[in-house]
């Protein structure tokens, strides 16, 4: 990579470490707030759950994701990047990071600005969808003329068409906005077809190609790892996060057995990456760790009673910090701090520290609030550990930002 190409590699890492510490600050802010009240300034709290989730997906794990992308492929493609890289990856930077202000005032809401009521949330996510397809015609002419293709690329490109799939979905949702159509049935397909494929499909694949590249290219020429067959198998899962009320028994169970199918296949990637040995920190070890214990869920949910059961409570909560903090975000510090790690490692250590247990800590809290209502636990010992926690993985965040 060019003198230039860093710099603006190390820009990007910087911007999406900021999303990070801003969105996990949000994240304690709710955290405290779900048992000691919001303060006068923060009293939407759909308005602030949403400006927190949205950077985290927006700003912290897409734009993080496309700078390790943007930073590897060169050396694959063996050419340079085109200049347009740098007006995508802008574009992307500045979508992202207003998205949390308009998310703020008024979530998808209309917000009053001057004499019109605007949908600022809308509009700023429909920004950043725009700059994605930027991100994949741009991967698509890079990659195009590559006939073998290593397991990096391959890996990106199937999580690129599921970026695209699952926009599909964030599409369906405006649609039905402009059609003026009260659809429970479509507003639930719209919305888990963009949310969870998005980040099922997109951040998952896309995170094992950032990992495959950076620890694995010995040992991924050695063994046959499964990437398109495990993108299919992703697709229908989306339809699990849906309403039981709106999943029929035969939807369910497509849903289910493709579920179990890409688990063994993630499976598969798990055990192959643990045995790149020493290479791999602590960050990511945890991250595999919480992938392991996302793969373990696959084979409760095959069961009908639980998957309605645990609708109605808290464990999806659990189920998405599992998944976001503990697979996704604990992966992507990992990679993002490598410099960090080997030029600073005892602030690297304080890092790793702080996000483990603090993770840790917060799901088993989440994890204790899920089974709280067939459980003699106290919800609010249980509010108060998972705000407490919370504070860590922050800490973190903000340690990381600064020392980037």
């Amino acid at each position: 990579m060019t003198t230039g190409r860093a710099k603006q590699f190390q820009l990007y890492r910087r911007i999406a470490l900021f999303a990070l510490a801003l969105a996990a600050a949000s994240g304690v802010l709710l955290r405290f707030g779900l048992y000691r009240g919001f303060p006068a300034w923060a009293q939407n709290f759909g308005a602030v759950r949403h400006a927190h989730s949205h950077l985290m997906y927006f700003g912290w794990v897409t734009l993080g994701l496309m700078a390790l992308i943007w930073a590897d492929l060169p050396r694959y493609v063996e050419r340079p990047l085109p200049r347009a890289v740098s007006w995508q990856m802008a574009a992307t930077a500045i979508a992202s990071l207003i998205s949390f202000p308009a998310f703020w005032l008024n979530g998808y809401g209309l917000t009053a600005v001057g004499s019109a009521d605007l949908p600022l949330g809308s509009m700023t996510a429909a920004l950043n969808g725009l700059t994605w397809y930027f991100f994949i015609f741009l991967y698509w002419q890079m990659t195009r003329h590559m006939v073998d293709k290593p397991l990096p690329i391959r890996l990106w490109d199937v999580a690129v068409a599921l970026m695209a799939l699952s926009s599909l979905g964030a599409v369906g949702l405006a649609a039905l906005v402009v059609a003026d159509r009260n659809s429970f049935v479509l507003q639930q397909l719209f919305l888990h077809l963009f949310q969870d494929l998005f980040a099922l499909g997109w951040f998952t694949l896309a995170l094992l190609g950032v990992l495959w590249a950076q620890y694995g290219s010995v040992l991924a020429t050695r063994v046959h790892l499964p990437v398109a067959a495990l993108g299919l198998a992703l697709v229908p899962t989306f339809l699990l996060g849906m309403s039981p009320v709106v999943v029929t028994p035969a939807l369910f169970w497509v849903a289910a057995v493709a579920n179990v199918i890409a688990a063994l296949m993630l499976a598969r990637h798990l055990w192959a990456l643990w045995q790149t040995g020493a290479a791999l920190s602590a960050l990511e070890r945890f991250a595999l760790l919480c992938l392991a214990l996302h793969v373990a869920t696959a084979f409760v949910l095959i069961w009908p009673g639980f998957w309605r059961w645990a609708h109605g409570t808290q464990l999806r909560i659990f189920y998405l910090h599992n998944f976001l903090l503990g697979w996704i975000s604990s992966g992507l510090l990992g990679v993002l701090l490598l410099d960090l790690r080997k030029q600073r490692h005892r602030l690297w250590q304080i890092i790793a520290v702080l996000w483990i247990g603090g993770v840790s800590l917060m799901l088993l809290a989440l994890l204790g609030l899920g089974f709280a209502a067939r459980r003699p636990l106290s919800p609010l010992f249980l509010l108060r550990s998972a705000a407490w926690s919370s504070v860590f993985p922050a800490a973190a965040a903000t340690l990381a930002f600064i020392a980037s």
